[in-house]
């Protein structure tokens, strides 16, 4: 089989498809237009998440975050004391962000507060592809204030991300030592996923009830990889409105549910998934269906399905519907390296449900 491939980018980026009995499709990356002009030397070339390249500053110093997967990047290159602003999802989870406890709320990662963050006066404020809307890159460049776009909750997007901010902060070698650990785990994953050939199917249900995961969702993106088959996949928004009936004509083999239980890493136990999988299981019908009859429905959350640590996820996945190929695959000890050695912080929490 076919390796997950080179990680690294160089300009412009394509990441080649992956053949594991399955096409994981990788974008061909860019970015929006910034406030730098020329490339004096100052200014690092990167692409982000609209298609086109832009100069950003060398070595920013203050620093402004709407994309939690980004904060997480950062501290893992070692530059999260240049954090002056953050979403709330940060400060929701203090116990896993303490080195940001002075850093200023600026309100929702989606409609954050601008004034507050052109308080701040950052030199860079990160952000999702599509969040915020139309209009706030203008409002920041108006001000003297570039913003960057990632897609780092996309696996395929997630090494040149990563290798872009590394780059950034001229913490290329610690980008590197995460990239080589990502590498070498995904390839793992592919190995034992193309020697399994079952793709079973799934139905992928995002945050809200009867919310089918499309092909344009990552989670649909992480399910190929590991070797499952969408029955959501010719459905193109990443979350589709569909009917019980919808899923039931359709017999999965699984289901894997997203789950917006929060502070998962302050948690000893399963907490709200408990009874948000029993409310599955009681769907009318499902006990009628190759997922409810076996009990093959899991639910996840989004500290493993996005970011640095997406292929914790990608490796539940595999493990829940490759039995035969990928049993004795840890999880969990993937994570807890990820937690202690890329993060800095003790291993604790729970993250998916069953965690088996």
């Amino acid at each position: 089989m076919a390796a997950w491939g080179k990680i690294g980018r160089a300009r412009p980026l394509l990441f080649k498809a992956v053949a594991v009995g399955l096409l994981l499709l990788c974008a061909l990356s860019g970015c929006s237009q910034g406030l730098p002009a020329a490339d004096d030397g100052q200014t690092v070339p990167v692409a982000d998440a609209s298609g086109r390249e832009i100069l950003v500053k060398r070595d920013p110093k203050r620093i402004v975050t709407l994309n939690k997967n980004a904060a997480e990047i950062l501290r893992m290159l070692g530059v999260a004391d240049r954090i002056v602003g953050v979403s709330d999802w940060i400060p929701k989870n203090t116990d896993y962000w303490p080195e940001l406890a002075d850093a200023r709320n600026v309100g929702k990662f989606n409609a954050p507060d601008e004034e507050a963050i052109a308080a701040l006066k950052p030199d860079l404020v990160l952000c999702y592809q599509n969040s915020p809307g139309p209009g706030f890159d203008e409002k920041m460049r108006a001000l003297g204030i570039q913003v960057l776009r990632l897609e780092l909750y996309r696996i395929s997007a997630l090494p040149g991300d990563v290798e872009d901010l590394g780059r950034i902060f001229g913490r290329e070698d610690k980008a590197r030592e995460y990239l080589d650990w990502l590498k070498t785990r995904m390839d793992d994953i592919a190995r034992r996923v193309a020697a399994d050939p079952e793709r079973p199917a799934v139905y992928l249900e995002a945050y809200a009830d009867f919310a089918a995961c499309g092909a344009s969702s990552g989670m649909h993106e992480r399910l190929l990889f590991a070797g499952g088959v969408n029955i959501a996949g010719a459905l193109h928004a990443a979350a589709n409105p569909i009917s019980p009936e919808w899923v039931l004509e359709r017999q999965p083999w699984a289901v894997v549910k997203m789950s917006s239980q929060n502070g998962c890493y302050s948690h000893d136990g399963p907490g709200g998934m408990v009874a948000q999988r029993e409310g599955l299981l009681s769907r009318t019908g499902w006990d009628k269906t190759p997922a409810g009859k076996a009990g093959r429905v899991h639910l996840m959350t989004t500290d493993v399905t996005s970011g640095g640590a997406s292929v914790v996820g990608i490796a539940w996945l595999a493990k829940w519907l490759h039995p035969k190929t990928c049993a004795d695959l840890d999880p969990n000890q993937w994570h807890r390296e990820y937690i202690e050695r890329f993060q800095g912080r003790p291993w604790r929490g729970v993250y998916v449900h069953p965690a088996e």
